[in-house]
């Protein structure tokens, strides 16, 4: 059930909101008068190809990602185009969004990606910008790698949510990793094991550590391939598992001592699990041992040694919950998108929660939910907004929960996602002056719904008395114009 679901209601979001996006770059390209536009007529539409990059990435759509990647890169910088090549350059531009067009169409009749269209519309805008040379590849499959592949440039900032998330899911995976060896029928911690190495194979592929997402994308689809019976849980499968998450923590790292070995290792590691996947008899690769013992936290042994509970993933606490994941500094364009697209999303949420209050069985709603915060969660991740990404993580989780009958929608639940709801929208005002009462209303949210997923009992009463608290008037006000101008 869960599976069917995410490869086909998920899929379905995606497809919508990529052709929405495909259809107004078409329309910005494509002027009524059938002129050729102007560099600044169409520069800010990048953000646009900005936006299906960052859902095609979370989805795992390498090839729409790449075509998305090259056309916001050539929108973005079409000033610095030279005249002479500006014709070109919008019919390169034009080729790419059909291209786009193309792939999205495919993917929701169910089919795959063209890798031929993708390397002819890289190909075509090779030398219109610097560093647009060569079609890139969505994971490697050469003996070595590049440096730069395994060691990327990115933003300080980028990384400093990033790797602690991508740890924190580390640790999750060493956990169930874990629970299995003790327990290899568990069904839960098979999901959450899945559930994990999707939530970081989208978390890496949106920030552009393409690398780590190379890796997680085949532990996922291992996972998969165990719950629909395809391949069987064993000791060897884990111990692929736990070498690729050794390895994606010596990445993590970004140490230039071990690059060589990741040149290696990377490639390696991507290969087997492929294979695995698919169910071929493979040998296993002489790396695993190593690679895992070259970290500490991965220590020989370690992993069959932490049998029992799954290890959890924390939540800030008010003391260490800095000001900056609460009140992040966002581009006021990125702010300009995303506001009115997570305004929409929490009316949706709302509405469906208060209609579940009273119908807690209905499936679709259930569904609903489901959809609707995964969808913003991977927004938020995508413009950089942790915070809100991270509670829609856990509602998202309670969610998939119920969707797959594992846990049960009880009085009191639906008022505490309300107030994370609330919440929410507290976050998206970005005033430092409620910071402080932001942080703590936050960190009890996060509690709170870490206690439902985790099918904990929760006091009905205190919830109501938590969630019926009426929001003082200023953080009623939702509207975006005063923190655009802190941005």
């Amino acid at each position: 059930m869960g599976s069917e679901f995410d490869q086909q209601n998920l899929v379905g979001i995606f497809v919508a909101e990529a052709s929405d996006g495909v259809t107004a770059l078409m329309a910005a390209l494509h002027p009524a008068d059938e002129h050729v536009p102007a560099p600044l007529q169409i520069q800010e539409q990048y953000i646009i190809a900005h936006r299906i990059r960052g859902a095609a990435a979370l989805y795992g759509f390498g090839g729409v990602a790449q075509l998305s990647e090259r056309l916001e890169a050539l929108l973005e910088r079409a000033p610095e185009i030279p005249d002479a090549a500006w014709p070109r350059a919008v019919g390169v531009m034009r080729e790419i969004a059909q291209g786009i067009q193309a792939l999205v169409q495919s993917i929701g009749q169910g089919g795959k990606e063209d890798e031929h269209v993708v390397e002819r519309c890289l190909t075509s805008s090779e030398g219109l910008l610097p560093g647009t040379s060569g079609p890139s590849s969505p994971a490697p499959s050469a003996s070595s790698v590049s440096r730069e592949y395994v060691v990327p440039v990115l933003d300080d900032e980028v990384l400093s949510y990033f790797v602690p998330e991508a740890e924190e899911y580390l640790d999750t995976i060493d956990g169930l990793i874990a629970t299995l060896h003790a327990n290899m029928h568990d069904e839960d911690s098979t999901h959450r094991l899945f559930r994990t190495a999707h939530t970081l194979k989208g978390s890496a592929y949106t920030v552009g550590f393409q690398v780590i997402g190379d890796i997680a994308h085949p532990m996922e689809d291992c996972m998969i391939a165990v719950r629909e019976k395809r391949i069987q849980l064993s000791a060897d499968f884990l111990k692929a598992i736990a070498q690729a998450a050794g390895v994606v923590r010596l990445i993590l790292r970004r140490d230039p001592v071990n690059i060589d070995r990741l040149q290696g290792d990377v490639p390696t590691v991507i290969r087997f699990l492929s294979q695995l996947c698919d169910g071929e008899a493979v040998v296993f690769p002489s790396i695993a041992d190593v690679a895992v013992a070259h970290s500490p936290d991965m220590a020989e042994g370690s992993i069959v040694a932490q049998k029992g509970a799954v290890a959890p993933v924390e939540v800030d606490q008010p003391a260490t919950m800095s000001d900056d994941y609460l009140v992040p500094h966002l581009d006021p364009e990125v702010l300009s998108y995303f506001a009115p697209e997570a305004q929409e999303y929490l009316e949706t949420l709302e509405a469906n929660l208060l209609r579940l209050d009273k119908d807690p069985h209905n499936r679709e709603l259930i569904n609903q939910l489901f959809r609707t915060a995964h969808t913003l969660k991977g927004s938020a991740y995508t413009v950089g907004f942790q915070a809100i990404g991270d509670l829609m993580h856990h509602v998202e989780d309670f969610m998939g929960a119920v969707r797959d009958n594992r846990l049960r929608v009880l009085p009191g639940h639906t008022d505490l996602m309300l107030r994370s709801v609330d919440v929410v929208r507290v976050l998206m005002r970005r005033d430092p002056s409620m910071v402080s009462g932001t942080r703590q209303r936050f960190a009890e949210a996060m509690s709170e719904l870490k206690r439902l997923e985790q099918g904990g009992v929760i006091d009905v009463t205190a919830a109501h008395e938590t969630v019926s608290r009426p929001l003082a008037r200023e953080e009623q006000t939702t509207g975006f114009g005063e923190e655009q101008a802190q941005g």
